[in-house]
């Protein structure tokens, strides 16, 4: 298992089951040959923090559902693996659970693979892009 260097960070209190994030992690990491060394941070948190983010590192002043950051490797040892951090709004979540009519768990899964996606290379610019990180996301929620 992975777990050693993942963290998921609630500072929203909520009910999600975080050993399935942690066992969909785990199957996103095996799957896409991520080296169990690599670190990951999701953070769950609200619409203020997102908005705050996205400002800073988007230009964009409103709140999203995720912003996924990798981590700058310049200066650190070539032994430390650092995938990055996925930041998730659970008030966005809760808003779309409800707008898709799917539980809260199921929207802040998909939210996470989707920022993981994009730490790996994924990008959903293209149509072809966009169908293959959902039939992806799919997948890891149906198989974890």
């Amino acid at each position: 298992m992975y777990e050693n260097n993942q963290q998921i960070i609630s500072l929203e209190k909520s009910n999600i089951n975080v050993k399935r994030l942690k066992s969909i992690i785990n199957l996103i990491f095996q799957n896409e040959n991520i080296s169990p060394d690599s670190r990951l941070s999701i953070i769950i948190t609200n619409n203020k923090n997102l908005q705050e983010l996205n400002k800073e590192y988007k230009n964009l002043n409103n709140p999203t559902d995720v912003l996924s950051f990798q981590f700058d490797k310049d200066g650190f040892p070539n032994t430390i693996s650092i995938l990055g951090d996925v930041y998730i709004s659970l008030d966005k979540a809760k808003e779309q659970s409800k707008y898709y009519d799917v539980s809260l768990q199921n929207e802040v899964e998909r939210l996470m693979i989707h920022g993981i996606l994009h730490l790996i290379g994924y990008t959903h610019n293209k149509k072809k892009k966009a169908k293959e990180m959902e039939e992806k996301t799919k997948y890891y929620i149906n198989t974890a």
